[in-house]
C-alpha cells in the first residue's frame, strides 16, 4: 500500500532512489537512519522516499 499523498507527489523505492544518488541501497539505507535522507515507512517496513525531497538533498 502506498502512503496516502497528494497525486502530484512521486515516491521513489530505495532501488530507485538508489540509482539516482549512484550509491548501494545499503548506503542509502544508512542515510535514511542517519536523518541524511528523509523517507516514510509504508505498512510493511519498506522506505519510501519523496523525489522532490532526495532532489534537493542532491543540490544541498
Amino acid at each position: 500500500m502506498q502512503p496516502q499523498v497528494e497525486s502530484d507527489e512521486k515516491f521513489l523505492t530505495t532501488a530507485q532512489a538508489a540509482v539516482l544518488l549512484n550509491v548501494s541501497v545499503s548506503t542509502l539505507k544508512k542515510f535514511v537512519a542517519t536523518g541524511r535522507v528523509k523517507a516514510v515507512k509504508t505498512p510493511g517496513g519498506h522506505y519510501r522516499i519523496r523525489r522532490k525531497d532526495l532532489l534537493e538533498n542532491l543540490y544541498t
